[in-house]
């Protein structure tokens, strides 16, 4: 009689067969120019290549695969490391490295595939690519040379010289787990690109005009709402600030048309001004600026804040089409993307928004073309992407204007020679040491970078000056009443429009709180620019986009320590899209940096 086990290991191996079948397929119809497979580990040649496992971690080949096994522990990423006897794999004639992976157990499996270059770990000179197993399921994972973390463009991998597979588990083995894997090779054609998923393509409409139009929009008490959309992913509509739709009534009734506009994160909504009569034309517009500021108050777990929006103009899916009526009958003439034209008031720059005695503590206007030392540092310790060094060579004065470029340029961190390297560059303005205010008005106008993958943000951190502390961090800690003002971060994914402002405090480890809004929108003026302000008073913080309050926050909580300024521009973020060299450079610029402080605050 057949064992259950070899039942099972009969069962995984005809999964793992139709697995490399399939990849196998995949291979042959995406790239046709590829050569055959260079098989790395097998469970026919187990011993050929060195492995290296993990404390709690042990294979076998069994079955016509290799199990691995992995002991509950506290390691976070418990695996083992499959290199060449010696040397690095020249894999250049190949564009991918797969492993087919099978999960035995009862329970889920998040399993991390990773190629490496090896040299300094902090560089994080490799690839990888997480495949998440349903139990008992097998799938092909597969890392593309150049990229990662969901095949975005990532560590330029040198396919020459790979030191190791790794195979590890995503986060500690609670208990004892096992995973199967079979064949681990070199496949595809070099330079070989990402596949592409339809349902994350994302396109960008020309000219703003939505196609779908002409659409007969029939009302009845059932509904009758049409939609147009892309026909798979997303539309971005992140170079404009509303949808408007043309309207013919073609019914025997009157009608007052709405539209819809349904992204990833949320809605905008508009109606008509006006009933439109049997045969007349009319214009019925969504507008992504929310009617309402975002608002809350206090800091409590269960506040919820008012107003605002979470729409995501970038990541649009349908265009909804209905009326306040349930009858009648009218077309969709045309739809398009359109802007929005900044209402710049007069006395924008010149004075705080709010009513108050105010005085002028600083008015730095970029107009010396150097940079004032007295007020500025043009180094700083990232945090942030680690691939990028601040230097001076990258802060430019043009036109009034401050202008941090950010290019792929290798040099050191801080233009410090006993520092790291990076492969690009960008400068920075931080005020720490030398500028500081607590509580008043802060507003800068700038023209933000367009290009994928950059990150420039105008914020500020506590600056409790030297009798904070002897390191940089105690002053700068937003424990004991410090806080991270983010009064402008915006992703280049989302247009230019659109940014994020967020308060953050108690540090940032398990203790970290934060509130904010991430979809601020604000029109550019004639010439690209943003203005936005913060004001920051005893128990407020707002922010403003050329003079319009824009998200308001009321709290005991707020800051009470002085801050100082940072405007800076590195890559990545929570929600961007991958850095593009070919696209690069690129700059972000600030043409003015104000700041008023209201006379009772003063001392």
């Amino acid at each position: 009689m057949t064992s259950m086990r070899q039942t099972t290991h009969d069962g995984i191996a005809s999964a793992i067969l139709g697995a490399a079948f399939a990849a196998l397929a995949f291979q042959a119809s995406a790239a046709d120019s590829a050569i055959a497979p260079k098989f790395l580990w097998s469970a026919s040649e187990a011993a050929a290549p060195n492995v290296v496992c993990d404390a709690g971690v042990s294979w076998n080949a069994a079955g016509g695969a290799i199990e691995v096994a992995f002991a509950a522990g506290d390691a976070a990423w418990p695996g083992l490391s499959v290199s060449p006897r010696s040397g690095a794999w020249d894999l250049s004639p190949w564009g991918h490295v797969e492993a087919t992976l099978t999960n035995p157990g009862g329970k889920p499996l998040s399993v991390g595939l990773r190629v490496d270059n090896g040299g300094d770990w902090r560089a994080s000179p490799w690839n990888s690519e997480n495949v998440y197993l349903k139990p008992g399921e097998t799938k092909v994972g597969r890392v593309i040379f150049g990229y990662q973390h969901g095949f975005k463009k990532g560590y330029a991998l040198d396919p020459s010289k790979v030191v190791a597979v790794k195979i590890f588990l995503n986060g500690k083995s609670a208990e004892a787990r096992t995973l199967v894997v079979g064949d681990v090779l070199a496949a595809g054609a070099a330079g070989e690109k990402p596949p592409v998923d339809p349902s994350r393509v994302v396109v960008k409409p020309a000219g703003g005009v939505l196609p779908g139009a002409p659409l007969r929009v029939t009302l009845s008490k059932q509904g009758g709402a049409a939609k147009i959309g892309p026909k798979s992913g997303w539309w971005n509509l992140g170079d404009w600030l509303k949808v408007t739709a043309t309207v013919r009534n073609v019914g025997t009734v009157q009608v007052t048309p709405k539209i819809s506009v349904d992204s990833s994160g949320g809605r905008v909504s508009g109606v008509a001004a006006a009933p439109v009569a049997p045969g007349a034309t009319s214009v019925v517009e969504a507008f992504f600026v929310p009617a309402e500021p975002w608002r809350c108050v206090g800091d409590g777990k269960d506040v919820k804040p008012t107003g605002g929006t979470k729409f995501e103009s970038h990541r649009v899916k349908t265009v909804w089409f209905g009326a306040l009526e349930q009858q009648g009958e009218y077309e969709v003439v045309s739809v398009r993307a359109e802007n929005v034209r900044a209402d710049i008031p007069a006395w924008l720059g010149k004075r705080p928004p709010v009513p108050g005695d105010w005085r002028r503590t600083l008015a730095e206007e970029f107009d010396s073309r150097k940079l004032d030392e007295s007020i500025w540092s043009p180094y700083s310790a990232n945090y942030w992407d680690k691939r990028t060094h601040f230097t001076r060579d990258n802060i430019l004065f043009r036109d009034g204007c401050a202008v941090l470029r950010y290019e792929k340029k290798r040099g050191h961190k801080n233009d410090d020679p006993s520092l790291g390297e990076t492969d690009y560059a960008c400068g920075i303005l931080d005020s720490y040491g030398k500028w500081t205010q607590r509580y008043g008005y802060f507003e800068a106008r700038m023209k933000l970078p367009t290009k994928p993958g950059l990150w420039p943000a105008f914020w500020t951190m506590p600056d409790r000056g030297p009798s904070g502390g002897a390191e940089r961090w105690m002053r700068n800690d937003t424990h004991r009443g410090g806080m991270e003002f983010d009064i402008m971060e915006h992703l280049t994914a989302w247009g230019p429009h659109r940014f994020n402002a967020a308060c953050h405090w108690d540090g940032y480890g398990k203790e970290h709180r934060a509130i904010g809004s991430t979809s601020l929108y604000v029109p550019a003026d004639d010439e690209g620019f943003v203005t936005v302000g913060m004001l920051w008073l005893p128990g407020v913080w707002a922010i403003y986009g050329n003079g319009v309050e824009l998200a308001r926050w009321e709290s005991e909580r707020v800051s009470d320590v002085p801050a100082h300024i940072f405007f800076y521009m590195v890559s990545g973020g929570w929600a961007n899209e991958p850095l593009d060299d070919d696209e690069l450079p690129d700059e972000f610029q600030i043409d003015w940096f104000r700041v008023w402080q209201r006379r009772d605050l003063e001392n």
